[in-house]
């Protein structure tokens, strides 16, 4: 797996998420894409992908308070769980 430099993970992050709001605003506009599938993209996995890939840029927070930096940590670690098992 390739680490990308952070411009770089921005790049496919906005990418990612602009996808996602694209297919959100598909089905907002023109409803289900078919029967019981809202979507015709993976608009989780995009999301989730973009969340990661944002958390990483942004590193830590000097903003942040321990808690906070927990529960960021936390959540990174379920993300990125997700994607792995997506």
């Amino acid at each position: 797996m390739t680490t990308l430099l952070p411009d770089e993970a921005a790049i496919v992050a906005a990418w990612s998420a602009s996808e996602a709001a694209t297919e959100l605003l598909r089905f907002a506009r023109e409803g289900r894409f078919s029967g019981n599938i809202p979507f015709s993209d993976d608009v989780v996995g995009k999301l989730a992908d973009a969340m990661l890939k944002v958390i990483d840029i942004e590193g830590p927070s000097p903003f942040l308070i321990a808690e906070e930096r927990e529960l960021l940590a936390a959540f990174r670690a379920h993300v990125a769980q997700f994607i792995e098992g997506w």
